[in-house]
């Protein structure tokens, strides 16, 4: 299957969701120290677990695309505020299943419910359309709603929950943490294999009927 490539921002549809005073750009090159500061600052509980990668300068280096450099699956756009990196959201696609995961979003916590966070509900529907992509997923902490609300206010749904899922840094401990996984479906649901009630065990239909509702089929009479 052919890769299709990232689109620029200046191929995507105009974001008229974000505050005029926040302006999104590609990561560069150039902004690594300046990114990696901040998420140190904003985030220090992400020293240990999957996140410590987000403040390791040879993640962006090996395996993010950066502005005008080898494209990778992996892309991050920084939101600046008068000059300022004060926000990011990292997201993977995958082509093969024409899917998109978003990796993280953060925001300088001056900057929260002022609207800048908008531009990464504007941003994965834009992708979605480009790309083509059937679905957009997200892995969420527990710790705090703020993530949740902004997931819920974009369309997503909370589709599961796991425990144990990765590690962070509590109160000076290393502990587990638990996350909710968010899905934003792009393709009507016609598009998608049908489900049966005979593929699935008690536990699941039970997790089947809480999340999606009960199956509309000739398997469910």
């Amino acid at each position: 299957m052919s890769k299709k490539q990232w689109p620029l921002l200046s191929d995507l549809p105009p974001d008229t969701a974000t505050p005029v005073d926040y302006a999104y750009d590609q990561l560069a090159r150039a902004d690594l120290p300046e990114l990696i500061d901040g998420m140190r600052q904003w985030f220090p509980d992400l020293a240990v677990g999957a996140g410590r990668y987000y403040s390791d300068v040879s993640f962006y280096e090996q395996r993010v695309y950066l502005k005008g450099e080898l494209e990778r699956d992996i892309v991050v756009y920084v939101g600046r505020y008068k000059g300022r990196i004060m926000a990011a959201i990292c997201i993977e696609k995958n082509d093969d299943n024409l899917t998109l995961l978003g990796r993280y979003g953060v925001c300088a916590p001056e900057h929260r419910r002022t609207g800048a966070s908008l531009f990464a509900g504007y941003i994965m529907d834009a992708l979605a359309d480009y790309l083509g992509s059937a679905m957009a997923y997200s892995f969420v902490t527990l710790k705090s709603k703020g993530m949740q609300a902004m997931l819920e206010r974009d369309g997503f749904r909370a589709v599961g929950i796991l425990p144990f899922s990765d590690r962070e840094m509590i109160e000076g401990s290393v502990k587990h943490i638990s996350e909710i996984i968010y899905a934003k479906h792009y393709i009507e649901r016609t598009e998608l294999l049908p489900v049966h009630y005979e593929n699935m065990t008690v536990s699941v239909r039970r997790l089947w009927d809480e999340l999606f509702g009960k199956i509309q089929d000739a398997s469910s009479r």
